[in-house]
């Protein structure tokens, strides 16, 4: 999963950036009006004209909404502005959904078969029982975490994670309660990891605190979010505590808007609201 740069909305810097350009326009105006004091006679034509003005044209969308150029022509340049950011913003929100099913189809092929003998992979060490396999995956995911960002750091946390769903979706007595409320982030995400491949509704308040509490780790809220959506899935999202979804909304209204757990927890919320308006 992506690490999530912060801030929403309207581009950061858009202010400075404003003041920049109205410098740069008044600096070529002073400019031009030496210029016409030192050369009084120089002629520039229409066309010349024409040509400064759609060359200007990008850059004065903070100051202006519109131009009008000889002959009538009316540039509305503001409008196109914010149409093309809001293409790209609409592609790059594609893009982070794609990434998402991406990652959510890697995890399903663990448990795309319901076997419970899938063989877990290679940062599972299954020498010391079930038990110490999900404690040795916990340490695993403690000490990787620490280690600097990157695609290869992301990729390791992931195989941990589908190692965590193969090995405590076959252990009957593993402790989901306790499992959830462990100060140890590792043994938390097999919590997680258990609640998405079998998800229990009698678990739901516990899961979802124990999610809302991890928002500091965004690799273990956000696979939190798609155990949550499992056992909605399962019992129906009518099951949220009401304190509960306005935790979830609260935490929506923190993440920066372009984030990995804000695409999963805004289609948890869905879920949650359309239970709830009556039919």
């Amino acid at each position: 999963m992506a690490e999530e740069p912060a801030g929403a909305g309207r581009r950061p810097g858009r202010g400075r950036r404003r003041d920049v350009i109205a410098a740069v326009v008044t600096c070529a105006a002073v400019a031009a009006a030496v210029v016409h004091l030192v050369r009084p006679g120089l002629s520039i034509d229409g066309v010349t004209v024409v040509l400064l003005a759609v060359a200007v044209v990008p850059w004065l969308g903070d100051l202006f909404d519109s131009i009008e150029l000889p002959g009538g022509t009316k540039l509305q340049y503001r409008q196109l502005a914010e149409r093309v950011e809001a293409a790209e913003e609409n592609s790059a929100q594609a893009g982070r959904t794609a990434d998402d099913a991406s990652r959510t189809a890697r995890i399903a092929l663990v448990t795309r078969t319901g076997d419970d003998t899938v063989t877990p992979g290679p940062y599972a060490d299954t020498s010391a029982g079930p038990a110490g396999t999900v404690e040795r995956l916990a340490d695993e995911y403690a000490r990787v975490r620490g280690t600097p960002r990157s695609p290869a750091r992301t990729d390791r946390m992931e195989q941990i994670f589908a190692d965590l769903v193969t090995v405590t979706r076959q252990r009957d007595d593993f402790d989901v309660e306790a499992a959830l409320t462990s100060p140890a982030p590792g043994i938390r995400l097999a919590a997680y990891a258990r609640q998405y491949a079998r998800p229990d509704g009698e678990y739901l308040d516990d899961l979802t605190q124990a999610v809302l509490d991890d928002e500091a780790i965004a690799f273990s809220q956000y696979w939190g979010f798609h155990a949550v959506v499992a056992v909605l899935d399962k019992v129906g999202a009518g099951r949220m505590r009401v304190d509960h979804v306005a935790g979830l909304e609260a935490c929506l209204a923190r993440l920066p808007a372009d984030s990995d757990r804000t695409i999963v927890l805004r289609r948890l919320l869905a879920k949650v609201h359309q239970a709830a308006t009556p039919r």
